[in-house]
This record gives C-alpha cells, structure tokens and sequence, in this order.
C-alpha cells in the first residue's frame, strides 16, 4: 500500500510538473510567437490598391486603371443581402464566436473522418481575413497558431461589421475581381447594392473557391455552389422559402470581364492612354494604379465620335482613290463553312453585351440566330459567287450582294496615279473577284444611295454591300476649344488595338504649308497689312559657296507683285520666302515658342516652307490664336483630380478675359510704345519675358529692342500673346483661303470658318488645321514611314480638309452658328480690292473629284 500510495504521488507531482511545464510552454510559445505578428491596429488603415477612373465631360466614365480590379465599399455600403449570403456560406456563427469557432472546427473533424478526406474547413471569417491580410498560405501547426492569435486580437481590436469590410473588400472572387464590388461589376454589370439573391448566393459561392466555383469556366459546378449558399440562407432564416424557391430558378447573365487595356478600348483609348501617360509623368504609376483616382477630363464624347466616323470616312476614301490591294485570303471550298460560322459567331457576341458568357452556346443555336449588322463598322465577308455584274457574299450567314457602285473603284492599286473616287474603274468585278475569296465590306444605306444609284438599288427587299478595305494609310486629328484649352477628342490613329503610337501628340512631322499662317501672322506684328504688295518672283538664295537655293512654286510659275492676302491665299512659295527674309529667322522662331512649340526648330529659310516638324496637338494649340484674338491658354485635358477619399489633387478652371474686340480699346497706346524702339524690363511683360528666355539659350536668338517689345511688351493684353490686331486679321485673310483657296471643300460646312491646308515634297504629309468662332482642329495624313508617298494627286485640301469637314458637320450639326467677333472700327486700306485667286465662281474651275469624270485643276502647294 506504501508503495502505491508513493507511486501515486509521484504521478500525481509529475501531473503537476508538466501541466506547470505545458503552461509555461504555451505562455513561451505564445509571446515568442506573437512577438513578431504586424499591430493589429493598421488594419484600420485599410488602404488596398483601388482602380482609378477616368470620366469625360459629363461624369461618363471611359476609362481604368489597375493593377487588382477593386471598389472599396464602406461598412455602411455592403449590402445586407451579402453579408447573409457569405455568412450563412462562410461562418453561420460569425456573430457568436470570438474569432475562433471551437464547435465549427469540431463539426469539420467530424465531417472529413466521415469522408475519408478533407471536405470542410473550420476557418472563420476572422481567420480568413487575419490569412489574406498578414500570413502566407503554407499549412503547418506554426502558423496555425499564429492565425489563432491574430484571429483573437482582431476581434478584440474591431467589430463584426469592420471584419466584414475588410473581407469583403479583400477577398478574390475569380474574373478579375477583388472584392465584393468589382465582382458585382464584372460578373452581372451592375453595383453591389443592385444584387438579388439568386446573384448574390452565386458570388459568396466563390469565397471557397473561385477558380474551382467559377461561372465562366464551370458553370454547372458553379450553380451546384449557388443553390447550397441559397439553402444555408433560408437554413440560417434569412430568406423565406418562397424566396429560397425563386432564386435557385432564376436564369442569371454572366458576363466575361476585360482587363483595363481591353476597357480603355471601348470609348476614347487615344485619349485615355495621352491623361495615363500624364499622369505617370507628374504621379507615379503607383499613384495611379493604386490610389483610386478619380480623374475628370475634358473629353466630349460626341466629338469623339464624330472624330472617329470622320476620320474612318476620310481614310477610306484616299485608300480607295488609289485601288484595292486584292482579298485578304482565299479558301478552299471545304475552308468556306468554318469561316463563315466564325464570322457569323464573332458577329453574334458582338451584338452582345460586352463580355456577355452564355452558359451551354450550342453551334446550332449561333448559326440560327439572326445578327445586326453596324452600317458604319466593316465586316469580313466571303464570296460565294461572281457574275458579270455582281458579287455575292456571306457576312457570316447574313447573304448579300455587291453591285457596280460597290466595287467600281477596286482597279489595281498603285499610288502613282491620280484617281476619281465615282469612275468606273472595274465593269466586270469577275477581275478582281472569285468564290473562296475573303474581302472586306460595309452595308450599304440604301436610304442614302437610293436616289443616286436608283437603278442599281430598286430592290429593298435585298441586302446590299459596298466592297471596302481598311486603309494602309495613316491619320490623326486633335480638336480643342481654343478658348480654355479643353481638348475634345485625340485619335492618334485609325486603330489603337493595332498601334498605340499617338500621331497627333507623338509624331513629328515637317509641316509643309499650315506652318504659313505663322509667318504671316510674323509679318502683319511687324507691319505688314493684308494689301501689302509682295513680289512672287525668281528667287536666288546662297546656300554653301557656289551653290544657290532657288525656291519654287508648286505650279512652277510666277505671278508677279500680288499683296500679302492673295498670296496666302494661294500660298504662293517664294512670297514666304521673301517674308522670311524680311521678318527675319529668329523673329519667325521667338513667334513659333511663343504659341506653345517646343520642338526642334532650324532656323533656316526653308522653314518658311514648313521643312521643320511639328506635332499634329501643338500647331493646332498654336493655330487656337486666331480665333481667341491673340489668347493661348493651356492644353487642358483634366479639368480635376481627386484621390480615394474625395480630397481634390489638382484642379484646372478655364481663363477668363474679356472680349479681344475691348482690349483693343484699351491698348491704342499700343502705336506709341512701338515707336520708341527701346526695349526695357519697363516696356516687357515680365511673365511672357521670363517665359522666353530658356529659347533665347536653346536657338541662340537674337532680337532688336524693337522685335522684343512686339513679342513680349506690355501693350499685350494680360493673358495674350499675340495683338488682337494681328489675330484678327489672319483670321480675316484665313477665311479666303476657304472661301476662294486651297481650302474651298470646307465652305460645305455652311458656317464661318477659316483653316489653312498642307503638303509636303512627294505628299508624303498631308495637313489641315482650321477654326471656327470657337472650336480649332487639326487632321494629319500619311505614312507612319516618312518617306512613304500618300498617292499621286493627294494633298491637303483633298485628303485631309475633307476629315475636318466631315468631323465639323457631325459635330455642329445641332448646335448654333457662332460668328467671329470683328471690330467694326478696323479697316484696310485697299491699294486693290481682294479678288480670286481663280477668278469668277470656284465651282466653275473646280469639278469635285468625287463626280465621275472630274479632275482638280488646283493642288495645294509644296
């Protein structure tokens, strides 16, 4: 009994000892665990990467930025139906437990002996948020117990409703989506708090396993998740049964999300990528593709879109003026049914809801579903047969035919020859055309060609095409207010998918003519007035010992004395010249920086001719001058800035000035100060001075006191750059050139206007820029390859003034017709009276090259 009594002793000590031993260990371990863990306390920081979004003129957004697609939603914000479906899915015990849930681990033991495998987890909401916030995924006991201490000291430090915000607003739900909001958005295109049941069950479905549960990529095991959270819902008493019925039958749309490159593609991506690259550029990346900005820009929708159907127009008729580059392929006769059911398919999502999924697409269903066709969009189509007269195609399985008007214009392409867009250039489309053969077309507006193609479009019942073909050339137009410096609308290109290169901010291109109204504009601040007689006469440059530069007009002729006016207005080569010479190089360059050009300059005679380059955006900004009566406000294209808690970056409101017609009043010293001659910091504005003084250094300027005061001296009004005098008048002498110069196809608009056009040696570069009273715009054509000829016959006012005209008819077709303001005390005194260029009606000596037959007998100058 001793003995016993002893041995029960020592194990009852020994239980003792270890259990203080256990004890102490645990208490070891604990606080040499938990010594190493993040404060808790920064979770209430919160501050995951956000997209930032970009909005045009009127809160539409048009573009994102991101690295993790989330929309943070406060506490207040989830919505309630969200919360019941991930807590009845994820931890029905959520608001009884303390982080831990002791039976739910229990339960899943029980449940995983039973299925001889791991079938359930026992983490808590808690603990998966303490997983995705501050510890990795590898499983051992380690950092199980570190997620316990965490768990515990979260649910000290917050309450239930601040973890659901962090776990809803972290958690990934597959489809790109970080939390509970952008998977809203990317899977059912609508916000959190539009959810119904039947959605919201499918995305806390997710929680467990988004790649596994995913709808897109399985959608049957997905809805099997779907009708299980619907049940834990009315299980747990949230929903009734009638509910629980009508939501696990409800048919669901589920969509496909892009990712932000794909998005930005869908409204303005010139644009929106020209305000990324901006603000990187101020910013940093980081601040950008995780701070959530909010960035509200300047862009006007409606002038992106006439801009684009503008520029597509213009680029397809200067393609289709020099001929068809043949099919895009041909098939083979057992080819033919795959493709067309591709077409037909690709045209069937397009018809869609972007990123539309539809779960159990049959191939049957696709073919026999009938597509819309977009009347401004083309299609690959494939011929199915050609007669004399006709070519039959398949739009995917949309049967149509092509007929005379439709591929006329299709002669072997070559850009060596001048080109009609109405001759009949191919009679029997069997040349160029057969079966198997894959070509591009567009619908034809059969209302719209009716009356001019009667005969060929009498059938309606019919569905006509034109043979089309993307254009190989290139172009860009960048249109602002000149007023505040908003931009409109960049398209740098005619498919941003293909090339993100911008040719309207990024290409630098020798400017041929549209660089005259510059030098005028030089010539009349130093004297020169609209009847200022100009010889257009043989001119003798020295260029090198020996050598002489000997400038030509386009037209090789000479017309003698002409004034200044007439010159411009047919921009005669060997006037600027003479201009040149007499408003001298470094005058012409101080001008050209001061209207906002900051690229290379050669101060040499030949840029009077436009041999310098440009951006398309810069001489269009500087071109904006005019119309404002010499303001030049800021490129503007974000009007505000702010970051994810509302507090504003940056803001940007539009200048305010008076009328030009009333600073002219106040400046008629202006004669007075010019003819002292003695220029001084009193005679200077100091802001335009000290502005001009980085060019003085870089192109080695050299200016009299006299030039100084007419750039940079205190009879500008503030806020001007140039003398209303001076702008006035080439605004004058400008609406000539459309009136009765090179410019004449855009009198069509009907409206006061004023532009100049441009071409460059070969017509490698094809210009425009023009103004309205309040609107300026530039369009650029050619080759992205300098040297690359536009084609025989093409120049500025044929290939590029059409874009201009086109964009301004579609966007000031609804809108009132703006006038210049003209000071009723400014006068010319006339040696003689304007007259044409090409004397009597312009129309009688030019026929429009798009009539059958016709021929330009002017082209824009070199």
């Amino acid at each position: 009994m001793k003995k016993l009594y002893i041995f029960f002793k020592f194990l009852f000590y020994t239980g003792i000892f270890l259990t203080l031993l256990a004890i102490g260990g645990g208490v070891y371990l604990y606080y040499d665990v938990a010594k190493d863990l993040p404060k808790i306390d920064s979770i209430k920081d919160y501050n995951p990467p956000v997209v930032s979004e970009v909005f045009d003129n009127k809160g539409a957004k048009i573009g994102e930025y991101w690295l993790e697609r989330r929309f943070v939603l406060s506490p207040q914000e989830i919505p309630k139906i969200v919360e019941q479906a991930v807590i009845s899915s994820e931890d029905a015990a959520f608001f009884e437990h303390s982080g831990i849930d002791y039976m739910g681990i229990a339960r899943a033991m029980i449940e995983n002996i039973k299925a001889g495998g791991v079938v359930q987890g026992g983490s808590t909401i808690t603990q998966q948020v303490v997983k995705g916030f501050f510890l990795s995924s590898e499983k051992t006991m380690l950092r199980k117990v570190k997620e316990a201490i965490l768990a515990k000291r979260i649910e000290d430090k917050l309450t239930k409703k601040e973890i659901l915000y962090l776990y809803l607003n972290q958690i990934y739900l597959g489809n790109r989506a970080y939390g509970i909001e952008a998977a809203s958005r990317n899977y059912f295109h609508k916000p959190a708090k539009e959810l119904n049941i039947a959605e919201a069950a499918m995305l806390a479905g997710l929680a467990k396993a988004p790649s596994k549960y995913n709808p897109i990529k399985n959608f049957k095991r997905s809805k099997q998740r779907q009708i299980y959270v619907i049940n834990q819902m009315h299980k747990e008493g949230y929903i009734t049964e009638t509910q629980k019925v009508h939501a696990s039958n409800q048919p669901l749309s589920v969509y496909i999300a892009p990712t932000d490159r794909e998005y930005n593609l869908k409204y303005a991506p010139w644009f929106v990528e020209e305000v990324r690259r901006n603000i990187i550029d101020k910013y940093s990346e980081n601040t950008l593709y995780q701070h959530g900005l909010k960035i509200y820009t300047t862009l006007d929708m409606e002038a992106q879109k006439a801009g684009e159907l503008a520029l597509q127009k213009g680029l397809s008729q200067v393609h289709r003026r020099h001929g068809f580059s043949g099919p895009i392929k041909h098939l083979k006769g057992d080819e033919m049914d795959e493709y067309i059911y591709q077409i037909h398919r690709s045209i069937f999502f397009d018809n869609l809801p972007e990123g539309t999924f539809l779960p159990g697409l049959t191939r049957e269903k696709v073919k026999n579903t009938n597509v819309k066709l977009d009347p401004q969009k083309l299609y690959e189509a494939v011929v199915t047969h050609v007669t004399s007269k006709e070519v039959h195609v398949s739009v995917g399985y949309q049967r149509g035919v092509i007929l005379l008007p439709g591929y006329r214009w299709a002669r072997k392409r070559s850009n060596r020859t001048r080109a009609y867009l109405d001759n009949v250039y191919v009679k029997d489309p069997r040349k160029i055309l057969e079966p198997g053969d894959v070509i591009e077309v567009q619908l034809v507006n059969v209302d719209n060609e009716y009356k001019k193609f009667k005969k060929y479009y009498s059938d309606k019942s019919k569905v006509y095409f034109n043979l089309e073909q993307t254009p190989h050339i290139e172009g860009a137009l960048y249109v602002m207010d000149p007023f505040n410096g908003y931009v409109k609308t960049i398209i740098g290109g005619k498919d941003f998918a293909k090339s993100e290169f911008n040719r309207a901010t990024q290409a630098l291109r020798q400017t041929g003519s549209v660089f005259k109204p510059l030098l005028y504009a030089a010539a009349v601040d130093k004297g020169y007035t609209p009847d200022t007689i100009i010889e257009d006469e043989p001119l003798k440059i020295p260029d090198g010992p020996g050598r002489f530069w000997e400038p030509r007009n386009y037209d090789r002729q000479f017309k003698g004395p002409m004034t200044l006016r007439d010159a411009l207005v047919a921009s005669r080569n060997i006037v600027s010249v003479r201009l040149v010479l007499d408003v001298g190089l470094d005058y012409v360059t101080a001008l050209v920086r001061k209207l906002g050009v900051d690229t290379t300059f050669d101060k040499v005679y030949s840029m009077s001719l436009g041999s310098n380059g440009m951006h398309l955006s810069q001489i269009t900004r500087a071109f904006g001058v005019f119309p404002t009566g010499g303001r030049l406000p800021k490129a503007v294209m974000i009007k505000k800035i702010t970051d994810r808690y509302g507090n504003e970056l940056e803001q940007h409101n539009p200048p305010q000035h008076g009328s030009f017609v009333e600073q002219i009043k106040k400046n008629q010293h202006q004669a007075q100060i010019l003819s002292e001659g003695v220029s001084n910091i009193k005679n200077l504005r100091s802001d335009l001075w000290q502005e001009a003084q980085p060019w003085y250094k870089r192109d080695l300027l050299e200016l009299t006191p006299f030039e100084e005061i007419i750039l940079y001296g205190k009879y500008l009004p503030k806020g001007y750059v140039m003398s209303p005098r001076t702008a006035y008048t080439m605004v004058d002498i400008m609406q000539d050139i459309v009136r009765r110069g090179t410019g004449y196809r855009v009198r069509k608009l009907g409206r006061p206007v004023a532009g100049k056009t441009g071409t460059t040696n070969d017509q490698t570069d094809c210009w425009f820029i023009g103004y309205t009273p309040n609107l300026v715009g530039g369009v650029w054509v050619g080759h992205d390859k300098a040297s690359t000829k536009v084609g025989a016959g093409e120049d500025g006012g044929r290939t590029a003034a059409p874009i201009f005209l086109y964009f301004m008819q579609e966007y000031l077709k609804d809108k009132p017709v703006a006038q210049f303001e003209i000071p009723n005390y400014m006068s010319y005194a006339e040696i003689n009276p304007p007259v044409d260029v090409y004397p009597g009606d312009i129309s009688d000596f030019f026929v429009d090259p798009e009539s059958q037959g016709g021929a330009d007998f002017f082209v824009d100058d070199i």
